[in-house]
């Protein structure tokens, strides 16, 4: 009866389709066709975004900086296989290569579990699970959480624009030497410094270094305790006029023959010595300065370790019209104390008064950055530290004051310009419940007990329906 709704042609091809069904080659054709499929699905790879704002899709910004790198891009991730912490990192990681990969197939990644390969993983100088390291023609950076398409984006940009130009430490005038293991040297600082893989080199010839063609170098004046020559000055500005970065230790402008150079920038630098007349119940001398009060702006961002100052001057820089420069305070110490012009080291705890026409009351600013931007969109990055023997292995093993070095000389050096990703909203991520606890005693049962019954209450029904009929 049911059968002579169904029209003739409908019936014949039902009968025709459950024969076919029957024959013996259906199984064999439907095993071919799930090898074809999956031959396909090995060979071409089709991802598509259905979210609502497009989140796992990269940014056009990001498909920019992939078409300027047309070579191979090598991420090595070192990441161990435990279920939960390394297995996390994989994941983690996977998901964000894989998006570059898809526009990028020139991009590998590759796991190293460091419990497995421990040689590699110190000869790499890796410190935490999770880290990567991503390499370019012969360059190379690290980076770790988070893993976000704007930090990777920015790494690459960094590879685009090539290797860092070195530091170039002024010698022959008294500055801390980085091969010297005495407690004046530097070799401390020169270890770390080749340990994150920066560039450095030591000559006395600044002059040479400004009229040269080449990439500028970040140049770092060490403490110099004799004054420069005029042609050495000249030649400093100039590398500034160029563009050029700079970090300078100062003592006193005046006994550096640098007085020209803080005019340049600026700058105001106290003749005196910072004091702290709180160090008085320690029996401790008087310009031997410790704070942990940073501005959280430049090198000192998410930095919170105490460091340790000695002998250092105040540094001031007042605003001026139109002045292209951007003034970073990093660092200030002795909120009680203040820059005193009549302070003697040899008599390092005998407080003088303060007078208020010579001396500036505390705190007083001992590390300053100035940040420019210039035409081609990189950064000119200047950071004047206000002790002279800052850099010297007595100082580098008090505290935080290698860290502090460190994180200085690499926010100057990295000096390429960056991109900001918008952050799309998760349009899907929040649930508007009811406000009254009524409402939401309501709500959770209806799910909890409601829906269950309802789908019993459906399948009984169905259930009496078809044995009705």
């Amino acid at each position: 009866m049911a059968n002579s709704k169904i029209p003739r042609s409908s019936r014949q091809w039902l009968s025709l389709a459950a024969e076919l069904w029957q024959h013996r080659l259906v199984v064999p054709g439907l095993l071919l066709v799930t090898l074809a499929l999956g031959m396909l699905a090995w060979h071409f790879n089709i991802i598509t975004d259905h979210t609502n704002n497009q989140r796992n899709t990269l940014s056009n910004a990001s498909l920019e900086v992939l078409r300027t790198l047309p070579s191979a891009i090598e991420v090595t991730a070192f990441c161990s296989n435990t279920p939960f912490k390394g297995r996390y990192f994989r994941k983690s990681i996977l998901a964000l290569v894989q998006r570059y990969q898809h526009v990028h197939p020139e991009m590998h990644l590759q796991f190293i579990d460091p419990s497995i390969s421990p040689t590699l993983a110190r000869e790499q100088h890796i410190k935490k699970e999770g880290e990567m390291i991503i390499r370019y023609r012969g360059q190379q950076k690290r980076m770790y959480l988070p893993y976000t398409e704007e930090a990777f984006t920015n790494v690459l940009l960094q590879l685009q624009h090539g290797e860092r130009a070195p530091l170039l430490f002024s010698t022959g005038l008294g500055e801390t030497a980085l091969d010297s293991s005495a407690g004046n040297g530097a070799s401390h600082l020169a270890e770390a410094m080749q340990a994150a893989g920066l560039q450095v080199v030591s000559n006395s010839h600044v002059e040479h270094y400004s009229k040269a063609d080449k990439k500028l170098p970040t140049l770092v004046l060490a403490g110099a305790t004799h004054p420069y020559s005029q042609n050495q000055l000249q030649a400093i500005q100039t590398h500034i006029s160029k563009g050029g970065n700079l970090v300078w230790l100062v003592d006193n402008p005046a006994r550096q023959n640098l007085e020209g150079l803080a005019e340049t920038l600026g700058l105001n630098i106290s003749k005196g010595m910072v004091i702290d007349p709180a160090n008085h119940q320690f029996d401790i001398p008087l310009h031997a300065l410790s704070t942990q009060r940073y501005s959280g702006q430049g090198p000192t961002q998410e930095f919170s370790l105490r460091t340790f100052f000695d002998q250092a001057h105040a540094i001031v820089r007042y605003r001026q019209p139109e002045d292209p420069w951007r003034t970073m305070p990093l660092v200030a110490a002795a909120e009680r104390g203040w820059a005193s012009s009549a302070y003697r080291i040899e008599q390092p705890e005998k407080l003088p008064a303060f007078n208020a026409q010579t001396d500036s009351q505390g705190p007083a600013t001992i590390a300053l950055a100035l940040e420019k931007t210039q035409a081609s969109g990189e950064l000119q990055r200047i950071v004047v530290i206000g002790s002279s023997g800052f850099f010297s292995n007595v100082q580098q093993q008090r505290g935080g004051n290698l860290a502090f070095s460190m994180q200085t000389l690499q926010w100057v050096v990295n000096n390429q310009p960056s991109i900001t990703l918008p952050v799309a909203p998760l349009r899907d991520s929040v649930i508007l419940l009811p406000s009254q606890q009524t409402w939401l005693m309501v709500l959770f049962n209806s799910f909890q007990f409601g829906l269950p019954a309802l789908l019993a209450f459906a399948g009984w029904l169905r259930w009496r329906r078809k044995h009705q009929h």
